[in-house]
């Protein structure tokens, strides 16, 4: 009996420990602190709240980031998703998979609170999570 809940113990941290490497928690980070060096913060997860997030649909909705145009890094499976920030001079690509498109109303400004994983100089920043308030 001390044998299997020795055993059911290890496997429960397993589970705990491999679903903290697929989620990893989000930094909460200032708006400002982001736009004024995202070089600081490459490769990490973090958190913006109250950012304008807009979903552009149709012909010309190209979005310009880091002076190229912004474009998926998998056109099949990623969309581009506009976010605006206070700093006027804060030039990014942000990209989110098609699947969680539905939270995010189409050609609409709304304001939410997003989870991105910051991605290197001339990369799309990902991401992960978006919830836009009513």
């Amino acid at each position: 009996m001390k044998k299997i809940a020795i055993l059911s113990l290890f496997i429960i941290g397993l589970f705990v420990q491999a679903n903290a490497q697929i989620n990893p928690p989000a930094m909460e980070v200032q708006e400002a602190a982001f736009t004024s060096n995202p070089n600081a913060f490459v490769g990490k997860v973090i958190k913006i709240k109250n950012v304008t997030v807009t979903l552009p649909e149709g012909p010309g909705s190209t979005m310009m980031g880091q002076g190229k145009p912004c474009t998926p890094s998998n056109p099949g499976l990623f969309k581009m998703v506009k976010l605006e920030f206070n700093n006027p001079n804060f030039k990014g690509c942000f990209e989110i998979e098609t699947i969680k498109c539905n939270s995010i109303p189409k050609n609409l400004e709304c304001i939410g609170n997003v989870i991105i994983k910051v991605g290197g100089p001339g990369m799309n920043h990902t991401i992960l999570d978006c919830k836009v308030q009513p």
